[in-house]
């Protein structure tokens, strides 16, 4: 039976919902365009499984380039496994798009290839221009992701490595990176060193195509400027590691501890070698600035170059012109020949030595009028004549100013312990050095105000201010002994006060007692220290004596309270054991010594302790520390003891002592 017959009669058996949904499953809607070949019932199983819905196989099957790419785990598809109808939808009409691809939901980084700069921006069209082969339908395969697949080579190499543009490229632009990855050395036949390093690329590469320049001769780059007189080999007078700014490379000779190995322009073997500073001088100095051929300079005499500036002043001592008996190529000031002392008529001794030539001889000066110049020609005169007419040689000498061999001992004032250590302009300021006072306070700060007199010397010594001689017992009405001995000065006179109205101890100390104990501290205290001295309480109404007088004074006074009289009476700090059952005399039987043994006496109450009573304790009989109004008889303490069943006890009294004795209940009367 046909598929259609089939068809036909279940579109008759079915119901009008179903037939309904039976039409969708039969013809869902167009294919597109590329899949029109498939149309119609009879092709729907070349895409559609009937247990498998629509499996990746079937697709597969006819799109092999796709197959051929996932099997070798390139591209998109291999990334990215699914079902191909998840991204690719049918049945929507002709014109339907069925790749599913815009800028908007598709990752391009899952191809392998991520889009990054100015790639991000553009359109997939602008890349992606392959078509298929027969349909000439576009398709997004085959694209190679160098560059030049896209981008014109514009440097003229084939080289792999000129076409790697990421190397020396971005993407975002088509500025160099700052970092080339491109090795001129090892690249290219022309290695890069010195100078050259710091030469950008398009300096020597004016246009785009970096195709091999000629580069056998430096003049391929750089101009001639001395116009063929040296040759073309520039090389023989300079390097690339010099520099043209610093002019030709001298070579050295091996006797210098400069290297060697240098190429240069050995200016030794001309008429005029090098040596001292003219080996530092640069070629523009001496043949000036036009770098053509090098005019010939007159170098006979120092004087073809150097000025002058002795102005002949030498010329009838030595030969005229001849610069080299004083100097050397070394240097101007290095006057390794010349010899003051045996050249000149004027001997240099002490810090003289060490003076520069210009600080004599200024505006170019070398020879004296005079054959033994004075001081002040050179030097200022800063006692302003005060010790004319003798010369600066009876006090200072040529090793220096500081140094002086002035007496002062010799004068009205001589100098002992500290002023011997003062400079001279500590005491003549101004340079003032006759008619000064010798009082102390001339010179000195009187810290006292006057309060001490104007005898420093009472006191005070050269050697040191803090070295007094001042007797505090003997010049003063306090006398120091104790702590007092140790203090300081200024502990006692502080803010510059020597002299006081009142001596008493709250003239420096606080009162901590508030006035409670008067203003005489000596009573209880001693200037060997705060504690209390010995007998402390020996006046006054409460006389401390046994235990008491070992108690510390917190122990009854409070600290925070002022030291105050407290009463006396025991009460106050003991709590009374008897429970008032005796008197508030405390002292009838205790003492301060100690509270056992008192002296207290039983044979007082009326009834006398004898026998064993006399070692029983207290409470055996005091018990609840009732000591009042106990009966006296022994019925009271020892009826537990009393056995009424023996016979002599039968209709015995309870006087016990008719009976028994005080030292035992046996023997009995």
């Amino acid at each position: 039976m046909g598929l259609r017959r089939i068809l036909f009669i279940l579109l008759i058996l079915l119901p009008f919902s179903a037939m309904a949904q039976l039409g969708n499953f039969v013809n869902p809607g167009p294919l597109s365009n590329p899949h029109q070949s498939l149309e119609g019932l009879t092709k729907c199983t070349q895409c559609h499984s009937a247990s498998q819905g629509l499996p990746n196989e079937k697709c597969l099957a006819c799109h092999t380039e796709i197959k051929e790419r996932i099997d070798q785990r390139k591209g998109y598809h291999a990334r990215n496994l699914g079902n191909c109808y998840s991204c690719h939808a049918e049945h929507k009409g002709k014109e339907f798009d069925i790749t599913g691809l815009t800028r908007i939901n598709f990752n391009h980084t899952d191809t392998g290839w991520p889009l990054t700069g100015a790639h991000r921006d553009l359109d997939c069209p602008k890349c992606h221009k392959q078509k298929r082969k027969g349909t000439n339908r576009p398709t997004y395969l085959g694209n190679d992701s160098t560059c030049t697949n896209c981008h014109e080579n514009i440097h003229g190499s084939s080289k792999p490595k000129f076409k790697a543009c990421q190397n020396c490229h971005g993407t975002k632009d088509w500025s160099p990176r700052e970092a080339l990855q491109f090795n001129h050395n090892k690249e290219t036949k022309f290695v890069i060193d010195g100078a050259h390093v710091e030469v950008a690329c398009f300096d020597c590469h004016k246009t785009k195509k970096w195709a091999p320049l000629a580069h056998q001769e430096c003049s391929s780059c750089h101009a001639d400027p001395h116009n063929g007189s040296f040759g073309a080999k520039c090389s023989d007078c300079h390097s690339t590691k010099a520099g043209w700014s610093s002019g030709a490379t001298v070579s050295t000779p091996k006797s210098s501890k400069k290297s060697t190995s240098e190429k240069g322009f050995d200016h030794n073997k001309t008429k005029f070698p090098l040596q001292g500073k003219h080996k530092s001088v640069g070629c523009k100095t001496c043949h000036g600035s036009k770098i053509g051929k090098m005019p010939n300079v007159k170098f006979n005499d120092c004087d073809g170059c150097h000025k002058h500036p002795h102005k002949d002043q030498f010329k009838k001592i030595w030969k005229p012109k001849a610069c080299g008996s004083c100097h050397t190529t070394l240097g101007y000031k290095n006057l390794n020949k010349f010899k003051h002392n045996r050249d000149a008529r004027y001997e240099l001794l002490g810090k003289h030595t060490k003076v520069a030539c210009n600080s004599c001889h200024k505006n170019g000066k070398y020879r004296w009028l005079s054959n033994t110049p004075d001081c002040d020609e050179c030097h200022a005169d800063p006692h302003k004549g005060k010790f004319e007419p003798q010369a600066c040689a009876s006090c200072h000498d040529f090793d220096g100013f500081t140094k002086k061999s002035f007496d002062h001992n010799k004068t009205r004032f001589p100098l002992v312990g500290k002023h011997k250590a003062v400079t001279c302009n500590d005491c003549h300021s101004k340079g003032v050095y006759k008619g000064l006072s010798t009082a102390c306070k001339d010179c000195h700060n009187d810290y006292h105000d006057g309060q001490l007199g104007i005898e420093c010397e009472r006191c005070h010594a050269p050697i040191a201010f803090n070295d007094i001689e001042f007797d505090h017992n003997r010049e003063a009405r306090f006398r120091l002994d104790g702590k007092h001995v140790e203090n300081n000065c200024n502990q006692c006179h502080w803010g510059g006060k020597y002299k006081f109205e009142k001596l008493n101890c709250s003239t420096c100390h606080i009162d901590v007692h508030n006035g409670a104990h008067g203003k005489e501290c000596d009573r209880c205290h001693t200037t060997s220290g705060f504690d209390m001295k010995e007998g402390f309480h020996e006046f006054g109404e409460y006389r401390l004596e046994g235990v008491h007088d070992q108690l510390e004074c917190k122990v009854c006074h409070s600290p925070r309270e002022p030291v105050r009289p407290n009463p006396t009476a025991c009460a106050s700090c003991h709590q009374d054991p008897h429970m008032g059952s005796l008197s508030n005399s405390c002292y009838e039987c205790h003492t301060q010594i100690s509270w056992n043994p008192t002296t207290f006496r039983h044979d007082q109450t009326g009834f006398d302790l004898t026998g064993a009573h006399r070692f029983l304790d207290c409470n055996n009989c005091h018990f609840n520390r009732i000591f009042g109004g106990i009966p006296s008889e022994c019925y009271f303490c020892h009826f537990k003891d009393f056995d009424a069943s023996l016979p002599q006890h039968v209709g015995a009294p309870t006087t016990c002592d008719s009976c028994h004795f005080t030292f035992g209940f046996r023997p009995t009367k």
